[in-house]
């Protein structure tokens, strides 16, 4: 079979006879493109995600927005998609498959095999934009903020002739790009991490104050940093989308990638040169992009947690098989609309019923099934961002809190039941079994166990005792009967004087 190559793949488009009609090709001369953004980190959510934002560019004409990627230590995506001109397929799953062909993408550099040319790539005049999709990990980071005990921070805060750090790379572009007056280039984080931008930004100027103290007022005038917020599930390839995409294309993809229906690419307005129309493409420029990072987390987050622990009680492996059973999508359906939606302020402009909808159906996507087990991974982190803001907001607005409290209960029963089929696995573990090993169920232990106590609704005895009187139904009768009975609910009743799972 021949390979997907630039040649190819102009010989297949213009071939109606063998070319399948479920493929997008690529409808611009790639020669024509100019590079202007260097993004460091090609991995799959990259190419997935902001790559395709930016062919989609490319597609209306604005030629002068093409990828020049930075792999920083792994030469795995450019030799596999060098000898393919750097194409590759965008497969999205979800109903019935369709193939994308990328041209976005020019170049690959891996970092530690040029150092210097990836610094004087940061450094050219026709680079407008460098975004960074690198992980968590990538920023050297502790408790959230930067580590300069880390190895590589210390190294660079030694040495800028070798960096080590996202932060090492800027900063040295920096200083070059400011000797022959570039002009200004524009910073974005493209990972979903607080305050992104401002990282990048506290990371480059702690090297400056060291390394070139005298850049700092040409940094202010000329380099700005953004946050920004992405949204897409991109699976790891393997053989099978290897096969699919091959059969499909009768041409050898060495690198595809497949991704959901759903994409969402929120960018703090911070452009210190020139802004790319993205959102002639769909994406959101925005002033404010804590609302749309704290509307993620609850309408997205919270409600895939909700259904990961009722998907746990009812036996359901995958998220979209519990969202076929009908007590667990009319619960997660009410909570989105009757308890999350009242408490969170909604960008202006954007319809939030839509967005509810979609959360839904992307949860329902079989094709990209989610373990309940995976989203439970952790839970005793993730409720802590994902549900209590939203209850203690609930409650200082004396809103109805049942279906939260029903879930609050519906935890303490998953880490229970978890515990004694020795399936739970959280950095808190070996408390949580502590507690259990106890013989008598406190919720309340569970709760401050997990940090509770430093929310308001630890303090309101009618929250509590809603929690218990729904564990005692979880633990009393069918889950499915239990999420129906308290779905019919009206009104709560009377709280108990003493509630012994709080001693």
């Amino acid at each position: 079979m021949p390979q997907l190559t630039a040649k190819n793949l102009k010989q297949l488009l213009d071939d109606p006879e063998n070319r399948s009609p479920s493929i997008d090709g690529m409808p611009y001369d790639r020669n024509s493109i100019q590079p202007s953004v260097v993004h460091f980190g090609v991995g799959n959510f990259h190419r997935c995600h902001q790559a395709v934002y930016m062919d989609r560019l490319l597609r209306q004409g604005f030629d002068s927005w093409g990828i020049i990627g930075v792999s920083m230590r792994s030469t795995k995506t450019r030799d596999a998609l060098k000898s393919q001109d750097f194409l590759y397929t965008v497969v999205t799953l979800g109903g019935q498959a369709s193939f994308r062909i990328i041209g976005s993408i020019l170049d690959i550099l891996v970092a530690p095999e040029d150092l210097g040319a990836v610094v004087k790539l940061i450094a050219e005049k026709s680079t407008k934009l460098v975004t960074t999709t690198i992980t968590e990990k990538g920023y050297c980071l502790s408790s959230g903020n930067i580590d300069h005990s880390h190895i590589d921070m210390s190294a660079d805060e030694a040495n800028l002739g070798k960096p080590r750090t996202i932060y090492g790379y800027l900063a040295a572009g920096i200083i070059l790009r400011s000797r022959s007056d570039a002009g200004p280039l524009s910073i974005v984080c493209c990972d979903n991490i607080e305050a992104g931008g401002q990282k990048l930004r506290a990371g480059v100027y702690a090297l400056l104050k060291i390394h070139a103290p005298h850049l700092e007022d040409w940094t202010d005038k000329n380099i700005s940093f953004a946050s920004s917020m992405v949204d897409r599930v991109a699976p790891a390839t393997d053989d099978a989308l290897k096969t699919l995409v091959d059969s499909t294309l009768n041409l050898e993809d060495a690198w595809p990638v497949s991704a959901e229906p759903f994409s969402q690419w929120i960018i703090e307005d911070k452009f210190a040169g020139p802004k790319p129309p993205l959102d002639e493409v769909g994406v959101i420029f925005t002033p404010d992009i804590v609302k749309y990072q704290k509307m993620k987390l609850r309408f997205l987050n919270a409600s895939h947690s909700i259904i990961a622990v009722l998907a746990h009680l009812t036996g359901h492996k995958n998220i979209h098989n519990a969202l076929e059973h009908p007590p667990i999508f009319e619960f997660v359906v009410r909570v989105l609309r009757e308890t999350i939606l009242p408490v969170t302020d909604i960008p202006e402009g954007f319809e939030a019923s839509n967005y509810i909808i979609d959360v839904i159906l992307r949860f329902q996507n079989s094709a990209l099934p989610y373990s309940a087990q995976q989203v439970n991974t952790d839970s005793s982190q993730k409720i802590n961002l994902r549900w209590f803001p939203i209850i203690d907001d609930a409650l200082k607005k004396r809103n109805d809190t049942r279906l939260m409290s029903f879930m609050i209960a519906a935890w303490v029963i998953y880490i229970e039941k978890a515990l004694e089929d020795d399936e739970l696995s959280d950095p808190l573990r070996a408390e949580l079994v502590k507690i259990h090993q106890n013989g008598t169920t406190n919720i309340g232990q569970f709760l401050k166990a997990i940090g509770a106590d430093k929310f308001s609704f630890m303090d309101s005895s009618s929250f509590k005792a809603a929690v218990t009187r729904a564990y005692e139904t979880l633990s009393d009768n069918d889950v499915s009967i239990a999420i129906t009975d308290v779905l019919n609910e009206t009104e709560l009743p009377s709280k108990p004087k003493k509630d012994p799972y709080y001693a």
